[in-house]
């Protein structure tokens, strides 16, 4: 019974605490991290593209969308699995990657409606030269491992959860519309979980006491990774001394290794085992 109270009491203050929080007054706002850039680990990739200066002429980006068709729901709400923001993260690539031009053609509406007002004229557009298009259509939940043992109410356990993400994309000269290179790339994301679990019997009262902790691989961020190696992929088609300056980057990155598939000479981008 003490032993009860105890966790009744307990639960009290956390309620009570919850409801000093939320009074008249503002409570003092917790410090994180500070603001940065993330690097991904084939950022390095990409400086050496920008180094091989092969990436003449002037470049936009097309529709990159999430077709998917998958949608998380949770208790906070509705969303989408995979960032909405692909064909801006690819416009950003093109940058680092040392495009000679690039073009804004992800939101014309400024553009359109300043040409409508009278202010702009359209003969002062830059037209493409290439320009990058393509969607993410796979997002398959893998299966993992799971192991629990448990003795007298004692016991650890351990599980994985994978997803493969998927994507296309192709490169097109705006010229002629003529496509002059495609690639599909896939990335398994990897999440695991461990936990320790003590339940007992105190009189006739169970307490049960539960660790755990988990890892989980951003997944927007590895799309960042993945669009980078694809514009690289991409380049090596129309590029192929570019490969001789920069596979080695590739082959150095820890964890992912490139094949070629069975249908022909499409990069995959996978998990070494």
């Amino acid at each position: 019974m003490p032993i009860k109270a105890a966790l009744l009491t307990g639960a009290s203050l956390l309620f009570l605490s919850g409801c000093v929080a939320s009074s008249g007054k503002n409570i003092t706002l917790e410090q994180g991290p500070p603001v940065q850039t993330v690097s991904t680990p084939y950022n390095t990739l990409v400086q050496c593209i920008a180094g091989q200066n092969v990436m003449t002429g002037t470049w936009a980006v097309g529709e990159i969308t999430d077709a998917t068709g998958k949608i998380a729901t949770d208790l906070e709400g509705t969303g989408r699995f995979v960032s909405q923001g692909a064909g801006d993260m690819v416009q950003t690539i093109l940058r680092d990657a040392g495009a000679e031009k690039t073009v804004n053609r992800r939101d014309p509406r400024l553009s359109i409606m300043e040409v409508k007002w009278g202010i702009l004229k359209p003969d002062n557009f830059m037209p493409m030269d290439y320009y990058i298009s393509g969607s993410i259509n796979t997002l398959d939940f893998i299966p993992g491992a799971a192991a629990e043992v448990t003795i007298a109410g004692i016991g650890p356990r351990y599980r994985q959860h994978r997803a493969l993400v998927g994507l296309d994309l192709h490169l097109t000269d705006a010229r002629t519309t003529e496509v002059i290179g495609a690639v599909n790339i896939s990335k398994q994301i990897f999440a695991d979980e461990a936990g320790f679990g003590i339940g007992r019997f105190f009189g006739s009262t169970l307490v049960d006491v539960d660790f755990s902790a988990g890892n989980r691989e951003p997944l927007q961020l590895s799309l960042r990774s993945m669009l980078q190696f694809g514009l690289y992929s991409l380049l090596k088609q129309t590029h192929p001394s570019l490969a001789e300056e920069c596979e080695q980057i590739v082959d150095a990155i820890e964890g992912v290794e490139e094949t070629t598939a069975a249908s022909g000479d499409q990069p995959v981008l996978k998990q070494k085992t």
